[in-house]
């Protein structure tokens, strides 16, 4: 599996980065911009990754914006529904106004939400679900 980790917070990159390097190839970038470019390198490089953690709360771009450029790449090269990249959407608060960001705005561009914690079980079981985990 080949992991993307996009957030601004160095300690929250580091532990994804961490977990998900157990899994195959990872890769951290610190905002929206970076994740672009990053993405756009992998499918250029025709290696694209294939799962990304993606922070909402970022300073330059959103998540919301880094999650619809990127849906707009893969329409744009024809990327078939099962070959598009899977993302997890993250925060570190569990707040009413994220909740509907996410349900309002990104309803159908990502699969799952996760809630950073210090617990990663449900993080991993998250990718597991994906099937990228095989017991």
């Amino acid at each position: 599996m080949k992991s993307l980790v996009v957030d601004d917070e160095i300690i929250c990159r580091k532990i994804f980065e961490k977990v998900l390097s157990r899994y195959g190839q990872c890769d951290a970038v610190k905002n929206g911009n970076e994740a672009i470019e990053a993405y756009k390198t992998s499918l250029e490089n025709e290696c694209p990754y294939q799962l990304m953690v993606l922070d909402i709360i970022m300073p330059d771009l959103h998540g919301g914006q880094v999650l619809k450029q990127i849906r707009e790449l893969e329409e744009e090269r024809g990327i078939s529904e099962i070959d598009k990249l899977r993302v997890i959407v993250t925060s570190a608060t569990d707040s009413w106004f994220n909740r509907e960001f996410v349900t309002k705005n990104l309803n159908f561009l990502y699969e799952t939400y996760f809630i950073k914690s210090p617990d990663m079980n449900e993080f991993i079981e998250k990718i597991h679900d994906f099937g990228f985990i095989i017991d």
